[in-house]
């Protein structure tokens, strides 16, 4: 059987009285609403770096998964190794808006309740209550008590839930959720650095092509001067052939200043004629010659170009004295997405268990503290 506020023992009315005394000061100060709203922003800091790194994590899978035709030996591995972390940083992203989404409401909540009008209403209820607890047959007390004790639960129950969810996390959570985004980070550092290895492969790639279609055209080039020196030597070698019967036939010293016909007096003009197209066609076998080294040397250094980025892309050197290969190796690529490929079970442990403690500091703990202020509520409620 409850009995009625006004006739219960005196230390009863007295710790009433300090409560409605205590709970519009606490208001009025603000000590509750300093440390309640720097938790709580701190925790929407966290979340909110938490859901970066997830996006990023999303970015660059997308991104490795867009450029995986660029990665020849790899197409299908890249694919096939992280599309299952798309999925799961996906659903995480999502399920960190709802967390965040709980967390900015709370502040919304908290700032709302810090206004004036709730430490007017408060003190006034109170200010009434602690009145009638000390009149002999107070007819108001009792619904000003639960009025004070339902406005107190506005006033104060969002805070004292944020500080209590605060200690909770510093005591058991925080510490195993900065190691859990760690391990996220170093995820992404992982997948970053692949990204950029293959975007140089996918460069290097390139370069080698392009250097094969210049070595093509080079090789095309000099077919075709060795036909045109083919045809051209032919041609000297008649008009050589020519020119020794005609000038036998003009005479004797014109047979032997063959080399020089057009210097002597004793070759008829048909012969110097001759000996003038031929020092013409000779002057031009040099030029293609020339041409044609030219191509030949060109060609070398393009087949050493192309077998040194061959070299380097299966991570061997191209010089005794080279420390490094300049461009990454697509064995090094594929080492790293099989490292990859190995802690993709850790880290979809690891985010699942991020993401449910997120859960739990954001809504399912507040919840729980907002049902244990209830409850407490209830049993005064009752004793009134």
């Amino acid at each position: 059987m409850n009995i009625p506020i006004h006739q219960q023992p005196s230390p009863w009315r007295y710790l009433w009285l300090i409560v409605l005394i205590g709970l519009p000061a606490l208001g009025w100060y603000g000590i509750l609403d300093d440390f309640s709203s720097k938790d709580i922003n701190n925790s929407i800091t966290n979340a909110g770096l938490i859901y970066g790194t997830a996006r990023g994590i999303n970015a660059l899978v997308s991104v490795l998964q867009g450029t995986e035709l660029n990665l020849v030996v790899m197409t299908f591995s890249i694919g096939e190794i992280l599309d299952p972390v798309n999925d799961l940083i996906e659903r995480f992203s999502d399920v960190i808006l709802l967390a965040l989404g709980s967390l900015a409401l709370q502040k919304i909540l908290l700032a709302l309740v810090s206004q004036k009008l709730f430490n007017i209403l408060l003190s006034g209820v109170a200010v009434f209550a602690g009145i009638s607890l000390f009149i002999r047959k107070p007819r108001f007390l009792p619904a000003m008590l639960r009025i004070f004790l339902v406005i107190a639960f506005f006033r104060f129950s969002l805070g004292l839930v944020v500080l209590a969810n605060s200690w909770v996390d510093a005591t058991f959570l925080d510490e195993a959720d900065q190691q859990r985004h760690h391990a996220m980070k170093n995820f992404e550092g992982q997948l970053r650095l692949i990204e950029t290895l293959s975007q140089k492969a996918t460069e290097a790639a390139s370069i080698l092509a392009e250097e094969q279609k210049v070595l093509g055209q080079l090789q095309h080039d000099q077919t075709a001067q060795k036909s045109s020196l083919e045809t051209l030597n032919m041609t000297i070698q008649g008009l050589d052939n020519r020119l020794a019967v005609e000038s036998k036939k003009a005479s004797w010293i014109c047979a032997k200043s063959i080399n020089l016909p057009m210097l002597s007096p004793d070759c008829p003009e048909a012969v110097k004629k001759i000996g003038i197209q031929l020092d013409g066609y000779q002057s031009q076998q040099e030029d293609l010659q020339s041409n044609l080294d030219d191509i030949d040397a060109n060609i070398t250094n393009s087949l050493e170009k192309i077998e040194c980025l061959k070299k380097r892309m299966n991570g061997e050197k191209c010089h005794f004295y080279e420390v490094l290969p300049d461009v990454p190796n697509f064995t090094e690529i594929r080492m790293k997405i099989n490292e990859i490929g190995a802690r993709v079970g850790a880290f979809a442990e690891n985010t699942i268990n991020l993401l449910v403690s997120l859960l739990l500091k954001s809504i399912a703990i507040p919840v729980l503290f907002f049902y244990i202020l209830l409850k407490i509520i209830r049993v005064n409620w009752e004793r009134i």
